[in-house]
């Protein structure tokens, strides 16, 4: 891997996406029929330098704010939303790193260095068979024991987007029988095991399989923090606003994807009855308009709320409803966009001839991220009550 010698402006770093995503846009369809891990996106994304996009300009990093890092996956997911969405895992973990989450300084400096000599990827496998997502509390079965100065761990992750080419995974354990978690950074040894697990009906090339730790070794140095057992506040908005916003960067950028198809069908599609492009119709301006409609106002929500969290980091504490709100109305947008531009394209958008049967089924996925709907509207709902008064206990 070439690192840059000058830090690139944001325009450098929209143009490096640009260019990756060209790069996946032709490989997407294959991968996809064959749910095969697209390993040479890999090689191109680490040949550019992107894994450093996050990582803070003092280890020789590119810096990229929340807002710089949302407008590129969005620009990487038009590409291919599978390898955009696995890779947001890298660049939300070491962001958030970045912006102040809890991490001793000295292994979170190492890491960085390590993403920059040879682009090392990470990512946190949280999610559990038993426990589901972490997002809604409860203890992990994977457990961290002591031996001497060493932690051992055993346990299973499931979700693991990214497991073939991690360099190390990012484990929460609870610490003995203790109601205490640790997370740890692993790097990838022989005690852990991908198994490849990943069949799924959208995102197939993400390489989110399961991966076992089977008496997985590492010092107390490689021990992010430790803290009790806990739920969320069910009546407060609290969000990784690293996670949920570039999350829903990745399906918007599928919507872009699908706008696009569409709007070229719409301008080569000359029925003989009609004789000229059915873009000159009405009904299908209208469409069209609805699709642009949606993007405009996703687009507005997303960059608002990244820009509001880059510019106002004393007020981040209270932004939990804003990020959750933006999380739900762009994953949302991203749903329509692709269903009005399959509407404009008609029986040819359920096949293969065209990309749109696959950004359909992408773009589903942004539904099971949390925030969920089901948890975020009641949630917001309480909170809009609180305002008036304390709900009853």
């Amino acid at each position: 891997m070439t690192a840059a010698k000058t830090t690139p402006t944001r325009e450098d770093i929209l143009g490096i996406a640009r260019d990756l995503a060209a790069r996946f846009d032709e490989r997407a369809a294959q991968h996809d029929t064959d749910g095969s891990f697209p390993y040479e996106n890999y090689d191109d994304l680490r040949a550019s330098g992107y894994p450093a996009l996050t990582v803070p300009t003092r280890f020789g990093g590119w810096g990229a704010s929340l807002l710089d890092a949302v407008r590129a996956q969005e620009i990487l997911a038009a590409g291919d939303g599978s390898t955009a969405l696995a890779m947001t895992m890298h660049v939300q973990t070491v962001g958030a790193a970045a912006a102040g989450e809890k991490w001793s300084a000295d292994l979170f400096a190492d890491l960085c260095h390590e993403v920059i000599a040879r682009g090392a990827l990470v990512n946190s496998c949280a999610t559990e068979p038993e426990l589901g997502s972490p997002s809604r509390g409860g203890k992990p079965a994977t457990k961290a024991r002591r031996d001497g100065d060493d932690w051992v761990i055993n346990g299973r992750k499931t979700f693991a987007s990214m497991s073939p080419v991690l360099d190390y995974f990012i484990i929460p354990a609870a610490l003995g029988d203790e109601d205490i978690i640790g997370r740890f950074l692993v790097p990838r040894q022989p005690g852990i095991v991908v198994e490849d697990t990943w069949d799924s009906m959208g995102m197939r090339s993400t390489g989110s399989n399961d991966v076992v730790l089977n008496d997985v070794r590492v010092n107390d140095n490689f021990k992010i923090t430790q803290s009790p057992v806990g739920y969320p506040d069910p009546n407060k908005a609290t969000q990784n606003a690293w996670f949920a916003l570039t999350v829903s960067a990745v399906y918007l950028g599928v919507g872009v994807a699908a706008q696009k198809v569409a709007l070229q069908f719409a301008h080569e599609r000359v029925p003989t009855a009609l004789g000229k492009p059915i873009a000159t119709l009405e009904s299908i301006q209208r469409r069209l308009g609805e699709t642009e409609f949606a993007l405009g106002s996703a687009r507005a929500i997303l960059y608002h709320a990244a820009d509001q969290w880059d510019r106002q980091p004393d007020s981040r504490a209270e932004m939990g409803d804003t990020i959750m709100i933006a999380k739900i109305a762009v994953t949302n947008a991203a749903i329509k966009i692709v269903d009005d531009a399959m509407r404009v394209v008609g029986g040819a958008s359920m096949t293969h001839q065209l990309p749109l049967e696959r950004y359909y089924r992408d773009v589903r996925a942004g539904l099971y991220h949390p925030p969920t709907d089901d948890s975020a509207l009641p949630l917001l709902g309480r909170v809009a009550l609180q305002r008036i008064k304390p709900l009853p206990k």
